[in-house]
């Protein structure tokens, strides 16, 4: 069942334009909450929000919203000088805009800790005569966000556009109308593994084993589950080795990707990953390492999904150096020389670059030669 939070209600933004990072966004546009008439759902969650508001002494009930649409430059972009407005083609099927889509606000968050139920956030927009529509995760209760400003986003998405064949770099004032809606998810009478599973890693319950940082942080953690997401581990605990008598394993990871390389092997949760270019490189050289398959193959398509803008410089020259010597990250590699490429400026001033250079001149001349082709 859907709750109608917002039903076609009309919305007015200002987007703004930035030409140093190829975007346009609209920040902090509010939505205010109205149930939608003549639905059952809607109405009951209309009263139980009043009396939510009056009895937490809440003041305001509106969700905020952000659209940033963006396209990565590169040197053989044609633009197009039309008065103030700049703008240049698109290829919306080689290579779409990004969209990305943020919702939440300290209200947003606030009414979803009082749920008791799992819900998700759908997202219903029309803009310029074009509808997009984005549905959240599984949000998980409480909704527990870092703070961005006075507030967080209970969750973004990106989409892309492939309807649009020419971006323009210009603010303005736009209108369109806007659906928000709670989704209950679904329920099962049998009980809920990933539950379990999440249960069993962050209550610590009967550990075996534990994984250490390099800082020296120890994550406790089970045998078997590591048994059977990677087969150098299996091959381990059938040895008198170090590790095992000690029960214990140390590991080059920062302490962040060593909690968020538990998460993927008790839940496939890849949250910590999708927001940090750095913990996501850290988990793909683990997967590597210790011959996780299933965790190889999802970071690899979470990173040959992302947009160039969404990679940091030095972290995706080091994605370059070890996609180019391991065998089968051809697609990987080629990922890296375009988004290295479309950051192809800040080059000079990266301390990766000059250490590349230094330590492995061989991988800087491959690089070089790949940049500077023009396929």
């Amino acid at each position: 069942m859907a709750i109608y939070l917002v039903k076609d209600k009309p919305f007015k933004a200002n987007f703004k334009a930035n030409s140093t990072t190829m975007s346009v966004s609209v920040v902090d546009f509010v939505v205010e909450l109205r149930p939608a008439p003549n639905c059952e759902g809607s109405e009951k969650f209309g009263s139980d929000l009043k009396l939510f508001i009056e009895s937490n002494g809440l003041s305001e009930n509106e969700i905020f919203v952000t659209f940033i649409v963006s396209r990565c430059c590169t040197d053989h972009d044609t633009f197009i000088r039309e008065g103030s407005s700049l703008s240049f083609a698109v290829n919306a099927h080689e290579k779409p805009l990004a969209m990305k889509v943020k919702v939440g606000g300290p209200f947003l968050d606030t009414v979803l800790k009082g749920f008791t139920e799992k819900m998700k956030i759908k997202l219903n927009f029309e803009k310029s005569g074009e509808k997009f529509n984005v549905v959240s995760k599984e949000l998980s209760i409480p909704v527990d966000n870092p703070t961005e400003k006075a507030y967080s986003y209970t969750f973004e998405d990106e989409l892309g556009i492939f309807s649009w064949n020419k971006f323009h770099l210009i603010s303005a004032f736009s209108t369109g109308t806007m659906t928000i809606k709670l989704l209950k998810c679904n329920t099962s009478p049998f009980p809920d593994v990933t539950a379990i599973t999440k249960k069993i890693l962050h209550d610590r319950i009967h550990c075996d084993f534990a994984l250490q940082a390099k800082n020296g942080t120890v994550a406790p953690c089970h045998m078997s589950f590591l048994t059977c997401h990677s087969q150098v581990f299996e091959r381990m605990f059938q040895t008198d080795c170090k590790e095992v008598r000690e029960k214990s394993c140390p590991t080059n990871l920062t302490e962040e990707a060593v909690n968020a390389l538990l998460k993927f092997l008790y839940y496939s949760d890849l949250d910590d990953a999708t927001k940090s270019p750095s913990i996501s490189l850290e988990l793909l050289k683990t997967a590597h390492e210790y011959d996780m398959a299933t965790l190889e193959i999802a970071m690899k398509r979470l990173l040959l999904a992302k947009s160039n803008d969404w990679f940091e410089l030095d972290m995706v020259l080091l994605l370059f150096q070890f996609a180019l010597k391991v065998e089968g990250y051809q697609d990987l590699k080629g990922k890296a020389v375009e988004v290295i490429k479309s950051k192809y400026g800040a080059l000079r001033a990266s301390p990766a670059c000059e250490q590349l250079f230094k330590t492995d001149p061989e991988t800087a001349m491959e690089l070089f030669l790949l940049c500077m082709s023009k396929r």
